[in-house]
């Protein structure tokens, strides 16, 4: 099966189909975040993820502005996406964040805007407000009314495309039952041992285009549980691997984009950034994603349930 490099978004816009994932890099300093920038932009990443809860923006701003400058890639070669966070859900508040990322990023608009989450914190510089309990500290901002700013952003020209992370069925019908301007993107955890096959279909039979993150299953995570799979370490992953002189990493995100869905990697090794984004010379039969698609066992690893409580929580 064929696989394309883009895909293109019901606003008209094409998404890189292997976009860099850069929540890992959130402690490197921004020498590093030059280097690694560089070692994508070099391999062919065209797609960069990012948030304001990520604390890349800063340092990729600057990264992205030297290549710039020296005239190894313009901007309307990129593709950027970052997030409205729980702390900016209040209209106001997304009009400023949104300003804040754009001048860390030294970029006039963002290429997708998505809400992070469904659930609202308290405004303010805290990005986790908490209580003297340190229990989480809500607002009654409503996501239905974050995206209606986030509309009006896109109508100023801030904005190309916007979406949604990490939402259920339900809020999203509720964002699509106000829609002026339809989601063009739905971000979810979704790897081989986590298919969030519900979810998914019912985004693509609504225009919307799927991005996986932690499409390897994010085997570095500290969190991790003793016993909890690595599926870079499952014997059927590993086999096809060897079949089609592969790595394990690239057989999954494969298994991924034949599905239509776009993937999200993290890495900050030059080595795995090259290997991850080649993924468009091989295929997959339909015997093989068969086997990938039996190791489902809906292993949600990034629950967040530090806001469990929130009316707002979506799982």
């Amino acid at each position: 099966m064929e696989v394309a490099k883009t895909v293109k978004l019901n606003s008209g816009h094409e998404m890189p189909t292997v976009g860099l994932g850069t929540w890992t890099m959130f402690k490197n300093p921004e020498g590093e975040m030059v280097r690694v920038i560089g070692a994508a932009i070099k391999a062919g990443y065209k797609h960069i993820d990012t948030a304001k809860v990520y604390g890349t923006e800063p340092l990729m701003g600057p990264a992205l502005a030297k290549m710039i400058e020296a005239g190894e890639l313009q901007r309307d070669d990129l593709f950027i996406t970052c997030k409205v966070w729980c702390t900016d859900h209040h209209p106001d508040s997304v009009r400023s964040s949104l300003a804040q990322s754009l001048k860390d990023l030294q970029t006039d608009y963002v290429d997708m805007l998505l809400i992070h989450w469904p659930m609202a914190y308290k405004a303010g510089d805290e990005l986790f407000p908490k209580n003297e309990e340190g229990d989480l500290i809500y607002s009654d901002d409503d996501f239905v009314d974050t995206w209606k700013a986030m509309e009006e952003c896109v109508e100023k020209g801030q904005v190309r495309s916007i979406g949604l992370s990490n939402f259920n069925i339900e809020q999203t019908e509720r964002v699509l039952s106000i829609a002026k301007i339809k989601p063009a993107n739905m971000q979810i955890e979704l790897n081989a041992h986590m298919n969030n096959k519900e979810v998914a279909d019912y985004c693509i039979s609504k225009g919307m285009v799927v991005s996986c993150y932690a499409p390897i299953g994010s085997p570095g995570r500290i969190w991790k549980e003793e016993g909890e799979p690595n599926l870079l370490e499952d014997e059927t992953v590993k086999a096809l691997a060897e079949k089609l002189s592969k790595s394990c990493a690239q057989v999954l995100m494969r298994h991924l984009l034949q599905k239509g869905y776009v993937v999200l990697p993290k890495s900050v090794t030059e080595s795995r950034l090259i290997e991850n984004i080649n993924v468009y010379d091989f295929t997959l039969d339909d015997e093989d994603m068969a086997k990938l698609d039996g190791l489902n066992q809906n292993l949600r690893v990034y629950a967040e349930p530090i806001a469990k409580t929130s009316p707002y929580y979506p799982f």
